[in-house]
Order: C-alpha cells, then structure tokens, then sequence
C-alpha cells in the first residue's frame, strides 16, 4: 500500500497507523512525499504494476529502471554544467557520456576535475562483471541488485531522501531493516531538478 502527498504532511494507513517508509521525491514537476508499507510499494510509484512482478521480473526491471535513470541524469548533468565541448572528450569519454546505459564503460578514469560526474549503473561493473569501474573519484552509482540498495543509491545520488520508522516496520514485519542511515548525498541539488517520470 502507498499514500502520495504534494503537502508537508504526514499520512497514516486508513486504522491510523504509521507507514513504515517515506520517501521524498520530484515527479512530474513537484515534490512529493510517498508513504508505502514496503521498498516495493515505494518503486511501484515509479513503476505502476512493479508489486505484480514475479522475482525474475522485478530484478529486469530494477535494472532498467537504474539504466533510465542513470541516462536522465547523465544528460542533465552535462546540461547543466558550464560550456561543456564535445571536442573536449575523446570517443571513448563520449561514448561513456552519451553511450548505451546497458552496457558497462570502457573508460578507467574520470576525473575530479571533470565538470560534471559520470553516472553509471554498478551491476555492470566489478564485482558484478570483469570489467573495472573508473577511478578518479567523480562516479555516481546507482545499484539495482535489489531493492535496497538501488534505494541507497538514489538517495545517494541526491535523487530522493528516504525516511524508515523502525517501530512502524517492527510492527508490520519481523525481518530486520537492512538499510543505512547516515550518507551524504553526493548532490543533493539534483533532487530540485531532476524527474522521475519516464
């Protein structure tokens, strides 16, 4: 179940209890606060019908879903940044910018002084695949090996803030919460300007 609000307000399940997740997003122009009892209500907002899947079928579209968002962000990024230059960037670096996000980067660094990072999606990379991700500092990952940690990730990368109430998720499930709290975001101003409608 999930509960969607454009206010600053806290909603509650129909007998008055507490939502274990609240996730604060941009979509369709406006921040939203989305109120779900677990991770998999929460991408059901991003992807309606995602709660329907089968285990085989939700990991497909993690992983999809992680390629649509890293290609969002990656143009945005170079969108945003200041007088960017193809003529800059080798081929390989432009194909890794502008490049098919299903498919792991070929580049071994990426700088720092780069004007914008690289965003890319882990599972493609060591030590999911052979191939290395590039050093230098200035990567942005998102990971859908399951559903907590493409959520990590998110936050992360500034594109949403998630909130847990332990209490409300020890009351609807014995499993323990495997979520961290307590990272940075790596850019908490994309959250302003980037959309998760695709």
């Amino acid at each position: 179940m999930l509960m969607v609000t454009e206010k600053e307000e806290i909603l509650s399940r129909n007998d008055g209890s507490a939502f274990p997740f609240a996730m604060i997003t941009r979509h369709d122009g406006a921040e939203k606060t989305v109120f779900a009892d677990t991770r998999t209500d929460l991408f059901s907002f991003f992807m309606p019908g995602y709660d329907a899947l089968n285990d085989a079928q939700a990991e497909e579209q993690l992983q999809k879903f992680a390629e649509i968002t890293v290609t969002q962000l990656q143009a945005s990024a170079v969108a945003s940044s200041e007088g960017f230059s193809a003529e800059k960037y080798t081929e390989d670096q432009l194909t890794a910018i502008f490049g098919e996000r299903g498919l792991p980067t070929v580049l071994k660094e990426w700088s720092k002084d780069e004007p914008f990072p690289l965003f890319l999606v882990s599972t493609l990379h060591a030590p999911y695949s052979a191939t290395e991700l590039p050093v230098g500092g200035n990567v942005v990952l998102l990971n859908p090996e399951n559903e907590t940690t493409l959520l990590t990730t998110m936050e992360h990368a500034g594109l949403i803030r998630l909130l847990i109430d332990q209490e409300a998720l020890a009351e609807y499930s014995d499993q323990p919460d495997t979520f961290e709290e307590g990272s940075e975001w790596t850019d908490p101003e994309l959250l302003k300007n980037w959309d998760t409608n695709n």
